[in-house]
């Protein structure tokens, strides 16, 4: 992917896991559309669309972009397309400050969470770290169906 007005603008974004076949959402941003490989209908392209891992890098970015946290509650409002020919707009609200506890130590960070819009869907928790430019410490998805996907920041 590439920057453009609205901040990260991707181009591709795949999903292969075991046993199944690849998936792709190709970002066709001269066209206005987004296709996948899956033969799912092609969707418009909406202003700052973001794939499903994208999406918390240019949550990091906006968050950035305040240098206090906002108001417990706020909204952010966040297009996203997945691989499978799934685009959603998610509303990710801010949660308050809460304490991650990480390999390095406890770390200040500031939660926004997404609440699933079917019971097969997506939730997505995002815990911010403002010390490191608000990149995620910690992220889970949950899709309902499965284990949920937990990723912690670990020292280099």
């Amino acid at each position: 992917g590439r920057l453009d007005a609205a901040g990260l603008a991707p181009e591709r974004h795949t999903d292969r896991r075991i046993r199944r076949s690849e998936l792709a959402a190709n970002f066709q941003r001269g066209a206005g559309r987004v296709s996948f490989s899956n033969g799912a209908a092609e969707q418009p392209l909406l202003a700052g669309m973001q794939d499903r891992l994208s999406v918390m890098v240019q949550l990091a970015a906006i968050a950035a972009g305040g240098a206090q946290p906002p108001p417990v509650g706020q909204a952010v409002r966040i297009a996203v397309a997945g691989a499978r020919g799934d685009v959603a707009v998610w509303v990710l609200r801010f949660d308050g400050v809460q304490t991650v506890a990480t390999p390095d130590g406890a770390v200040s960070a500031w939660r926004y969470h997404r609440e699933p819009d079917s019971p097969h869907d997506t939730r997505a928790e995002y815990w911010l770290d403002p010390a490191r430019g608000h990149l995620p410490v910690r992220v889970r998805l949950t899709d309902g169906s499965a284990e949920p996907l937990e990723l912690l920041r670990q020292s280099p």
